[in-house]
């Protein structure tokens, strides 16, 4: 059985909530074979719609707020059989990606980073994740 990934990275203070990026990087995993939950795919039309019109990837013409998206992404990769994160560039800039982060360490998810040098996903280790993550609190 393949493991199912979810990709993460920065969207809030991105243009169109950083979309483009996720969708690239969602199309190529797949063409690469991989199984992917990406949080750009999963909003229905009209957030779809808002995310790519917001030239700031701000939240104040949406209905919905960050946390209502959080929420839904926690929930996901707590229940929705997600075995791994590919994380995208930057993702240690984002409080979301942080928190997504912490739950694959406690389901001991696999870990991988997007590298575009390559145009491949690479293997990234549970202790670079936890490290990233520790620096949240040291600064």
């Amino acid at each position: 059985m393949s493991i199912k990934y979810y990709l993460a990275g920065q969207m809030s203070g991105i243009p169109q909530f950083n979309f483009p990026l996720f969708l690239r990087v969602a199309a190529r995993l797949r063409a690469l074979g991989y199984e992917i939950v990406s949080p750009a795919e999963i909003d229905d039309e009209e957030d779809k719609k808002d995310a790519l019109q917001s030239a700031a990837g701000t939240y104040e013409k949406h209905k919905k707020t960050w946390g209502d998206f959080l929420a839904r992404d926690v929930k996901l990769l707590a229940d929705g059989g997600i075995g791994g994160i590919v994380f995208l560039p930057g993702w240690e800039n984002s409080s979301g990606a942080k928190l997504e982060a912490t739950i694959g360490l406690i389901k001991r998810f696999e870990f991988m980073r997007w590298d575009d040098a390559v145009n491949a996903p690479v293997p990234m280790a549970r202790l670079s994740v936890a490290c990233a993550l520790h620096q949240e609190f040291v600064r």
